[in-house]
């Protein structure tokens, strides 16, 4: 029987974890780290995870710890409880996923040293059979020898990649922490690679980097390359596979959680939520120089650039339904999107497929038309702001 830790349950794919562990006849105790002032408090964050589907939250089976992996303090402060001493199964499923580069102190703290610091506790616990590191296969970076093509599992983590944002650096370092105190034999790299939506029809618990989709269906502009491969996964997906890779059979160290030959393009995913066929003008691809004029434009008074003649009916748009404020600010939290968009990356899933019988994902194009009502929940500025 597993006696499980786990962070991260009140994110966007540590909730589905949650859930899926306490509904696991091979689980027998889930203690769950949740930032919180007391563990009153904890548990109340943790039981709306489980309230949003109406899952049933069973408080001899599931057990809410306040802590931080900012805490400086952690690993002596988790020793103290000797109930998690017979942990066998460790899931260290908590991150900060935030692109913005002012909080790349915070991303760090968490990211890597909050790894760092769960891996040392876990390291002394005497019953710990399993420790699994939830990282992203984005970590491989954004070089030019990463772009455009299959990645496999051994091409990361590699310390001299390049990266476009703090999130996926930290990422990179932390399993790297990790891989260094927790003995190979008793090590689990789980990498998803982009996570987006739910299949199964119902409202996710976290829209998550779903904003994106919904602020392009507000602006009517996209300024990435429309037909670079997106290995987008949605993350009931994610949680089963990584349930499966959990409790079964496992012949590598390390798997990619992906889409794989099955990934999308941004082009088939905006075509299937409907981003045209409104009495809004219909979305346009345009360049990066495209870009640059039209954020002039916002920035000042003056009329648009000739070169954006062609759009405007946009630029109206933008003008009159959006509003330049708006859009300048729904510009500047995309921004970092389209340059991930561009690296035009799929990730190998072949070890997955290989061990497990979750077989491949559905194509994201293919769920997001099922479930595109949901991006009407959205608020892509709020989104933008606070990503």
């Amino acid at each position: 029987m597993w006696r499980v830790f786990l962070t991260g349950a009140t994110g966007f794919l540590g909730g589905e974890l949650a859930v899926a562990l306490s509904k696991s006849s091979s689980v027998e105790k889930i203690v769950c780290l949740i930032r919180a002032k007391n563990n009153e408090e904890a548990t109340g964050r943790l039981q709306s995870v489980f309230a949003v589907h109406q899952d049933t939250y069973d408080r001899n089976k599931i057990v809410a710890l306040a802590g931080d992996l900012m805490d400086e303090r952690l690993p002596t402060v988790l020793a103290r409880y000797p109930s998690m001493a017979e942990t066998n199964l460790v899931v260290h499923a908590a991150a900060n996923t935030s692109f913005l580069q002012q909080k790349n102190p915070v991303i760090e703290q968490t990211n890597l040293w909050g790894s760092q610091r769960i891996a040392a506790w876990a390291s002394r616990l005497r019953a710990l059979e399993t420790f699994a590191y939830i990282g992203t296969a984005t970590i491989v970076g954004a070089g030019k020898d990463v772009v455009g093509r299959m990645l496999n599992e051994d091409e990361a983590p590699n310390p001299l990649a390049k990266h476009l944002v703090g999130y996926t650096r930290s990422k990179m370092f932390g399993e790297m922490a990790v891989r260094a105190i927790i003995p190979s034999e008793k090590l689990l790299v789980i990498r998803p690679s982009i996570l987006v939506g739910d299949t199964r029809g119902i409202v996710p618990r976290s829209f998550d980097i779903a904003w994106i989709i919904a602020a392009l269906k507000h602006l009517r502009m996209s300024f990435g390359n429309p037909d670079a491969a997106c290995d987008v996964i949605p993350v009931d997906y994610a949680a089963n596979a990584i349930l499966e890779l959990l409790m079964g059979r496992r012949t590598h160290t390390t798997y990619h959680v992906s889409a794989g030959r099955s990934a999308t393009t941004c082009r088939q995913v905006f075509n299937s939520v409907g981003c045209n066929g409104s009495d809004r003008p219909p979305l346009v691809y345009l360049t990066r120089t495209h870009l640059e004029l039209i954020k002039r434009w916002l920035r000042t008074n003056n009329a648009p650039d000739p070169e954006l003649s062609p759009y405007s009916r946009h630029l109206e748009y933008v003008r009159d339904q959006i509003g330049k404020r708006r859009a300048r600010l729904l510009l500047s939290g995309l921004e970092m999107y389209w340059r991930f968009i561009d690296l035009d990356q799929r990730f190998d899933n072949a070890r997955l497929l290989g061990d497990t019988r979750i077989g491949i994902s559905e194509p994201a194009h293919d769920y997001l038309k099922r479930t595109a009502v949901y991006l009407d929940h959205i608020d892509p500025l709020q989104a933008a702001v606070n990503p």
